[in-house]
């Protein structure tokens, strides 16, 4: 591993830290709220008879800080939550051995005090990226080694507990625009046989002209594979959407789009040859954005 990082440039491997730490935090992020909410409700403010808080009030009053400041890119409370804190929670001793100990158990046979040592190791390196830092080798292999085992560990976890559902597939976990706008799945209203959607029209800060460029990016739960399924994309407007598929797509805005309610969809199939939805797909999104006339 080391002798493979050497070869990359410093650009080269800031990047690959990056992306591992980030989706480490998304993983941790998603493990909390999976494991605490169903038991606690709201458990940065969950308070036990005694009024012994779940969380430490200072890290919840950081937490409630931060979304409040800039609650476009934390739609949920546990989006603001930074990896040091996620190690504070995961770690805390009730918690770890109530919620935690089973999914990290691949990673961390040994228990809370290795997962601690193992995680507390990433904060440094992941603060120096945070800051334009130099990291060295050794933090950078330390960085891919602990985060895939991590995710592989949570991965096995995930799909032990997806055997016991009735589908067993990918879904839209989150969604991007270039307003700046931020959804998790929970956020949307149901649609169809499963499928979800918002609407931004009457909302005029999210109305578009001709000359904008939209952009949306989805984020599919990352136990799966993006080998096993597709996305694909359309709307009403013959306008080449059908065309595109992937994550993350580009829509330069043109007159054809112009209408009360441009409908974008997109489509989430999996390779299996039976589908969670009656439309023969196994998800299914709507963004409906009202495009003004030209200027």
């Amino acid at each position: 591993m080391s002798l493979a990082l050497q070869k990359v440039t410093d650009a080269e491997l800031r990047s690959i830290c990056k992306e591992r730490i980030e989706a480490l935090e998304h993983w941790l992020r998603r493990l909390i709220d999976d494991q605490l909410a169903p038991t606690y409700g709201d458990y940065f403010t969950h308070a036990d008879a005694n009024g012994t808080n779940l969380i430490k009030k200072n890290l919840s009053e950081q937490v409630k800080n931060r979304q409040m400041n800039e609650p476009t890119r934390y739609p949920r409370k546990i989006d603001a939550v930074l990896l040091k804190d996620a190690v504070d929670i995961i770690c805390k001793e009730e918690l770890f051995s109530k919620h935690f100990k089973k999914p990290l158990s691949e990673a961390f046979p040994n228990g809370r005090e290795e997962a601690k040592t193992f995680l507390c190791r990433l904060l440094v390196p992941r603060n120096n990226l945070a800051h334009a830092n130099a990291i060295s080798i050794r933090q950078a292999e330390q960085i891919v080694c602990y985060v895939n085992d991590v995710i592989e560990s949570l991965k096995n976890y995930y799909r032990e507990c997806g055997m016991h559902q009735d589908y067993n597939v990918p879904l839209i976990l989150k969604v991007t625009d270039s307003f700046g706008q931020v959804f998790t799945r929970s956020q949307f209203r149901p649609c169809h046989d499963g499928g979800i959607m918002e609407t931004f029209l009457d909302q005029p800060q999210y109305f578009l002209h001709p000359g904008d460029t939209l952009v949306l990016e989805l984020e599919v739960d990352p136990s799966f594979n993006p080998d096993t399924y597709t996305l694909t994309w359309g709307s009403v407007k013959d306008d080449g959407l059908s065309s595109l598929t992937g994550p993350r797509i580009v829509i330069p805005i043109t007159n054809k789009h112009v209408c009360q309610q441009f409908g974008i969809q997109c489509r989430l199939t999996t390779k299996n040859d039976w589908h969670r939805m009656q439309m023969g797909v196994d998800d299914f999104l709507i963004l409906s954005y009202k495009v003004l006339p030209p200027k």
